[in-house]
């Protein structure tokens, strides 16, 4: 156990004559990962600073722990829309607690797949499938913005605090 913490420590740990080519390569990634990170928070239906902190707390932890340099680690607007979806019934004061939990227990469950070896299963997902869930996806953000861009949002947050006039 010892030796495998070593290895990794080496592994994480950055080159000096690599440090300026690194930061130079992660910095346009990190500028655009902001916006992104904060629209996905909207998305999501909480306030814009959770996407800020996910979009440099996700990447350094998935740097951390992922097995290969390739993966990129951000936040996405399916992810945001499903974690949105489930705490839909949530109050909005409470939704940043929601959420928490909710990123736990999807944490915990995806550990819990990986020590069982459910990771072998993913290659059975065909690219049929994934099409038609992020055609989905866009089709929801779309469908989901409408109440917005037409004003039906505001002219019913009108009305429901207007006086009665009867």
């Amino acid at each position: 156990m010892g030796r495998r913490v070593r290895t990794w420590v080496d592994e994480v740990t950055p080159r000096r004559r690599l440090l300026k080519a690194d930061i130079l390569a992660g910095l346009p990634g990190a500028i655009s990962s902001v916006p992104d990170g904060m629209a996905a928070s909207v998305l999501a239906g909480v306030p814009p600073t959770h996407g800020l902190y996910a979009s440099f707390t996700g990447p350094i932890a998935g740097g951390l722990t992922s097995s290969t340099r390739l993966m990129v680690v951000t936040t996405t607007s399916a992810a945001a829309l499903a974690a949105g979806s489930a705490i839909a019934g949530v109050p909005e004061a409470q939704r940043s607690d929601a959420l928490l939990w909710l990123t736990l227990l999807t944490g915990g469950l995806m550990i819990a797949a990986a020590v069982v070896g459910l990771s072998r299963y993913v290659r059975f997902v065909s690219h049929s499938v994934m099409l038609g869930f992020l055609t989905g996806v866009a089709v929801n953000m779309v469908l989901g913005q409408l109440p917005d861009c037409s004003g039906s949002t505001q002219k019913a947050a009108r009305r429901s605090r207007r006086p009665s006039t009867r």
